[in-house]
């Protein structure tokens, strides 16, 4: 394996969505069938468009840095930095493997690159974000693998009327 990391381009853009469509696709079927399908379909229809815009909102946002990871030539991840230089906070954002290579290390070398890049940038702390359903389970270990060891937890909590 010989995985590099490098700014986003737009021409990118193809890749790195069928990555997060393909990364979260399982997380989204966690979410309906926690939730049943006529209140995931009321929260969630249009998932995979909306994650299409938001890439496309991060690649140009104000402090967002995005970045894929290939393995020689291919894409095989992206990670998203946001460093907040008053407060000194950096913040990794949305970013994915690709299911077919996870396993082999990619997450770990993003989450090291993207730590030290917010830390040049001024982060004194990092935070992430992820659920704390089963399906985010992965990306909760591979955060704490990563070195995050502190964490406030959020429930959301849904019901028909």
């Amino acid at each position: 394996m010989s995985l590099s990391i490098r700014p986003y381009e737009p021409g990118d853009f193809a890749r790195v969505l069928e990555i997060c469509v393909a990364a979260f696709t399982p997380i989204h079927e966690g979410f309906k069938a926690a939730l049943g399908p006529e209140i995931f379909e009321r929260e969630y229809s249009g998932w995979r468009e909306r994650y299409a815009t938001d890439i496309q909102q991060l690649a140009g946002a104000p402090g967002t840095v995005l970045h894929v990871a290939q393995d020689g030539g291919a894409i095989v991840g992206f990670i998203t930095t946001v460093a907040n230089a008053a407060k000194k906070v950096g913040e990794i954002g949305l970013n994915a493997v690709d299911p077919a290579v996870q396993g082999r290390g990619i997450g770990r070398f993003m989450y090291r690159f993207a730590l030290q890049s917010l830390k040049e940038r001024g982060a004194e702390v990092a935070t992430v974000g992820t659920g704390a359903d089963a399906a985010h389970a992965p990306a909760r270990a591979a955060y704490e693998a990563a070195g995050f060891d502190r964490s406030i937890s959020s429930i959301y909590y849904f019901m028909k009327l």
